[in-house]
């Protein structure tokens, strides 16, 4: 009996002291973590995913960095916008709005991926290279800002402006870009070819004759691909006497195959 009553007042004392007693000013508070954007602001479907609001704001970084600090990497939030932005310069890569391996749109702005949309249209076999042709840069087509928020980049209009690069091996005094059809003309590897073809070229268009063997230098109407491929002027023979490889052998084989397309619509003729 004498036990119980020394345990309940002592039970008693306790509560009294840890009851009346005032938290001090230094007594760590638990908070739970509270995000002030809302639902779905990392979720890519979400319509308030984060890049859709960012978009809305016209690409305003500043306003991320406001809180994420200036390199991003948490602020006075703690949260690093690097995680997941993890090559240089965080969410100001090339690759954050204009593609998701290399700055060469599979999706454009607005989220299309049909290469009959403007903004998609024919990036990745330009700048990625293939089969037939080198890769060729942003730099010949565009000026390249240094960073995100260099002048001219982003701005008012929403279309891309295209310049070319005067520096580059594929530059030609005539070459134009027509904004309103999507077209280039008289351009190296696009309208006034050198072996005497004449193309316009529409960026998103879906035509097959545009990459076809001889569209460049040759004649497409032809059989074999060696009579296709044979230039109609400016040849160094008149006519067809041998494999193109005779000559041309690092750039294709005796059956006609490239087999090093960085010698290829390079700008040379190797």
């Amino acid at each position: 009996m004498k036990k119980l009553i020394v345990i309940s007042t002592f039970a008693i004392i306790l509560g009294g002291l840890f009851g009346c007693s005032e938290r001090k000013d230094d007594s760590p508070l638990v908070q739970s973590k509270i995000s002030i954007h809302g639902e779905g602001f990392l979720d890519p479907i979400s319509s308030n995913f984060h890049a859709k609001i960012v978009r809305t704001k016209n690409y305003d970084l500043q306003l991320c960095q406001s809180c994420h600090g200036a390199d991003y990497s948490g602020g006075t939030t703690g949260q690093s916008c690097n995680t997941c932005h993890n090559k240089p310069a965080g969410p100001e890569n090339c690759t954050t709005c204009h593609g998701a391996v290399n700055a060469a749109p599979p999706k454009d702005l607005a989220d299309n991926v049909s290469p009959t949309f403007r903004g998609v249209g024919a990036h990745q076999k330009h700048l990625l290279g293939g089969i037939i042709g080198a890769a060729v840069s942003c730099k010949e087509c565009h000026s390249v800002p240094a960073k995100l928020s260099s002048p001219g980049h982003i701005d008012a209009t929403s279309l891309a402006e295209v310049r070319f690069d005067t520096a580059s091996v594929f530059f030609t005094s005539a070459g134009s870009y027509n904004a309103t059809n999507v077209s280039c003309a008289n351009t190296y590897c696009h309208g006034n070819f050198s072996g005497g073809n004449s193309l316009t070229v529409t960026w998103n268009g879906t035509s097959s004759t545009v990459t076809e063997c001889g569209s460049c230098h040759g004649d497409v109407t032809k059989t074999t691909l060696k009579e296709k491929a044979f230039p109609k002027t400016g040849h160094t023979f008149a006519a067809i006497t041998s494999d193109c490889s005779t000559c041309h052998g690092a750039v294709v084989n005796s059956s006609m195959a490239i087999i090093d397309p960085s010698k290829h619509v390079n700008g040379r003729i190797n």
